[in-house]
């Protein structure tokens, strides 16, 4: 894989003065609002925006699906004359199965295929998210929403008991509630809580993230931590679960 984006990088950097040759056509009154496809565009358009099927060219070219200006759904991107990917984007970034071809003169084609998540290859399944977490639960399940969003709520379920962490009294019962004392994000996410619940058994809290991938840190009112990484775009839930 270093290689594979080795060639992107180079086909990408080869054109320093993009941005002033391939500045978007000022005739056009459809924008395409990706720098490396500013420039020409013919196809579907919604306020101002390539929004359905269209291709656009800067200094590469793409065919295939917008929303919002940026390559949105099923298309093909061409990095080069000899490079391209063929597959599923979202909001700009390749998301889901794809194929990246090398064209090879006198050679059958280099070809990777298999899914990815956040415009990087993830392998041979689709993998949207990296957990460090596992082994601090009973139960877990991370799931983004197939379209795009900005939040991540998380729902830490116990059985009945204290709220700092510890064993309950004999009135509160014999377990404990557990709870997200902070999250940070590692990569500069700016994020922005929208909103907490908490009961004998179970603690939820939303956050706003600014970007993806997140990167995030959390700890918990045990003193445990885990760390969380959101390649998608998406609206993510996140459902831990201890049985103390």
């Amino acid at each position: 894989m270093k290689i594979c984006y080795a060639l992107i990088l180079s086909a990408c950097t080869v054109f320093p003065g993009f941005s002033a040759l391939y500045a978007q056509d000022s005739t056009q009154s459809c924008k395409v609002d990706f720098p490396t496809l500013a420039g020409r565009y013919t196809g579907e358009c919604k306020k101002g925006l390539a929004n359905g099927k269209g291709e656009a060219r800067g200094i590469h070219h793409y065919i295939g699906s917008f929303k919002n200006g940026l390559p949105d759904g099923k298309g093909v991107y061409y990095y080069s004359d000899s490079i391209y990917y063929s597959g599923n984007f979202l909001e700009g970034k390749k998301e889901g199965k794809g194929e990246t071809h090398y064209l090879r003169n006198g050679m059958p084609d280099s070809l990777i295929k298999g899914y990815w998540s956040a415009d990087e290859y993830r392998g041979n399944q689709y993998t949207t998210y990296a957990f460090d977490g596992a082994a601090m639960f009973d139960t877990y399940e991370i799931s983004p929403t197939p379209q795009s969003g900005n939040t991540v709520t998380i729902e830490i379920s116990t059985t009945t008991g204290s709220p700092d962490g510890t064993k309950g009294s004999i009135n509160s019962g014999p377990g404990y509630v557990l709870t997200l004392t902070s999250l940070i994000s590692t990569n500069g996410n700016f994020i922005k809580k929208l909103s907490e619940t908490a009961t004998t058994s179970r603690f939820i809290v939303t956050y706003e993230l600014s970007q993806f991938p997140a990167r995030l840190f959390a700890m918990l009112s045990n003193g445990r931590s885990f760390t969380l990484e959101l390649y998608k775009s998406a609206t993510w839930r996140v459902r831990l679960y201890v049985n103390k």
